[in-house]
């Protein structure tokens, strides 16, 4: 990496749901964990005993890839230990967002991550030339400049994994990709193209867009729409959002995930809380799960509603009682490669 900077977090250790919600997501979450977890495979950044960054701080740093910069932000929580592998989770922006914002003003990852121990990736997507200055991710078919001009944004999120493994202690079998919108649409490429390395992922507010998707290890999936989302709606059609693509069903993508990790039988009830409604698509080698929150707009749930200039069409309603953030960390960890 090319340059680090240190930020003072807002990270609270304190939980930000009800001890009450957090137990009831235990017990749903645990029906779904892995039988057999994978033992700890640790980097190489293990080796050191070097504390390069302070604990409890976000950390902004630099990486070239392929001819550009990009920036990224790291929260590394204080029980951070030099020698014990941690688990990563990558939090990937929407459209027309970065990394600070999905860090401070949205999904809240943070708080959690003190609290449970495991380090956040807040990457930024490739800004445009245009006049808008919007961040995007290349999914695919969405979104963006970040499409049209097929970004390796899969190449560089590798690589700032294989940086990362080497400044830091990562348990390497417990690496996790999360992202709101266009950044649930490259979570789901990332485990389409990368699934020897992502174990699980959780997309929020918008489906599969990735066509060829053959991933060679299964990952696990947790599918998390509001069912009166208009910029990406969960039955297909037309977004409203600056997209400007038709989308395919969201259970079109999910249904490539059932295949992939040999999932069979019917849905199952997992776990009601506020407006959503889990469900355990199948009995599956790796979990498919099915997060649908009742009346729920383009937003992530529990987190922060979106900003002004992020909104572009009615419908829908922001969520508050549904915490998407703890609902993902406890599915994340109970999975492993």
């Amino acid at each position: 990496m090319s340059s680090c900077r240190a930020q003072r977090s807002d990270a609270d250790p304190a939980p930000t749901a009800e001890p009450e919600t957090l137990v009831r997501i235990d017990a749903a979450f645990r029906e779904v964990d892995a039988s057999r977890a994978a033992s700890e495979v640790a980097s190489t950044g293990c080796t050191s005993d070097a504390r390069l960054y302070p604990g409890g701080e976000s950390h902004e740093r630099a990486l070239f890839h392929d001819g550009l910069e990009r920036t990224t932000r790291v929260f590394i929580p204080s029980s951070y230990t030099p020698g014990v592998p941690m688990p990563v989770v990558f939090v990937l922006h929407g459209g027309f967002g970065s990394g600070e914002q999905i860090e401070t003003r949205s999904a809240e990852f943070n708080p959690i991550a003190e609290r449970e121990g495991f380090i956040v990736v807040y990457p930024d997507g490739v800004e445009s030339d245009g006049l808008l200055k919007a961040r995007t991710w290349n999914g695919g078919d969405c979104c963006g400049y970040a499409s049209e001009a097929n970004i390796d944004d899969v190449g560089f999120v590798m690589a700032l994994l294989d940086s990362l493994e080497t400044q830091l202690c990562i348990d390497t079998s417990r690496v996790y990709s999360t992202g709101m919108s266009n950044g649930a649409i490259m979570s789901y490429r990332l485990a389409c193209e990368a699934s020897e390395r992502i174990a699980a992922i959780a997309p929020v507010a918008a489906p599969q867009v990735f066509e060829n998707c053959n991933p060679t290890h299964p990952v696990a999936l947790l599918h998390i729409h509001g069912t009166d989302d208009p910029n990406a709606p969960y039955e297909g059609g037309e977004g409203c959002g600056f997209a400007n693509i038709t989308f395919p069903p969201a259970m079109e993508g999910m249904q490539v995930w059932r295949d992939a990790n040999l999932c069979e039988g019917a849905p199952a009830d997992l776990l009601s809380l506020g407006a959503g409604h889990c469900q355990t698509l199948g009995d599956c080698g790796s979990p498919v799960v099915r997060c649908l929150v009742e009346g729920g707009g383009h937003s992530w749930p529990g987190g922060q509603p979106p900003a002004l200039q992020l909104r572009r069409c009615e419908g829908g309603h922001h969520t508050t009682d549904f915490a998407a953030s703890e609902v993902i960390w406890r599915f994340f960890s109970g999975q492993s490669r």
